[in-house]
């Protein structure tokens, strides 16, 4: 995609080294370099296009590395619940009128499509927020709770996220109720810098903490989220099997 500027943004990449499925995975190697090394070294188009980059950590051995990688990193709080607070922290002292947060688990998205989220969210006046989705056909990830799925209006906006497929197919028993294919929910967020602001004030809502997915509590606020079509799939790094199966990708 062919943009002349990204000045107006802040890339902010949380890395958190307490993860309950997969401790210490900013630092875990990934073809001989850290996680969060290759998450970064990943959005460097971006940062050539005048974005600012920083790694917001909660451990000094994650600002170590960032460090010796050339990268910008900074402590924040370690009590944050999530990264988007992580995120919010950061940008409380940014001028950048826009902020992305790409999780620090996340080195495979495609900066093209992160280059097409930011300029569609620009371009959007009544929107504070935005995120990716990825059209998927493959049914073993329909039934995988770990895999995201998102339901989209025909404004291009998000109806509601769950770790369930959807939609049900009520009459289609021969594939348990499966859809032909689902919106595949990449985890990365775009928001306007007031909007991220007043995300984290909100208290968390019922359907966040049932299905533990925090884009929720902006669906639960009558929040539009605008859904932007990646043209790669990507898959973030939640466990050792998505670590194993990331590996093969560096020689």
């Amino acid at each position: 995609m062919n943009v002349t500027s990204l000045s107006n943004w802040l890339i902010v990449v949380p890395a958190r080294m307490s993860s309950q499925r997969l401790p210490n995975k900013p630092l875990a190697d990934l073809g001989g370099k850290p996680m969060i090394v290759r998450v970064v070294e990943n959005l460097k188009k971006l940062q050539e296009k005048g974005a600012s980059l920083v790694v917001a950590a909660d451990d000094e051995a994650v600002i170590k590395e960032c460090q010796k990688a050339g990268a910008v990193a900074i402590m924040t709080k370690k009590d944050h619940q999530s990264g988007t607070d992580r995120c919010a922290e950061v940008a409380a002292s940014s001028n950048r009128d826009f902020i992305l947060n790409v999780q620090g688990d996340e080195p495979f998205v495609d900066a093209n499509d992160l280059i097409g989220l930011m300029v569609a969210l620009e371009g959007s006046k009544n929107v504070p927020m935005a995120t990716l989705f990825h059209k998927n056909t493959n049914m073993n990830m329909a039934k995988d709770p770990n895999v995201v799925k998102v339901l989209m209006n025909g404004l291009g906006q998000a109806i509601y996220f769950s770790r369930l497929a959807l939609p049900y197919v009520r009459d289609d028993k021969k594939n348990e109720h499966l859809p032909e294919s689902f919106l595949h929910h990449i985890g990365v967020y775009a928001f306007k810098r007031s909007a991220i602001a007043e995300f984290v004030k909100l208290p968390p809502s019922k359907l966040e903490t049932s299905e533990m997915l925090e884009q929720l509590r902006a669906i639960d606020q009558g929040w539009p989220i605008l859904l932007y079509p990646a043209k790669a799939a990507s898959r973030g790094i939640d466990t050792n099997e998505d670590l194993e199966a990331a590996r093969a990708f560096y020689p």
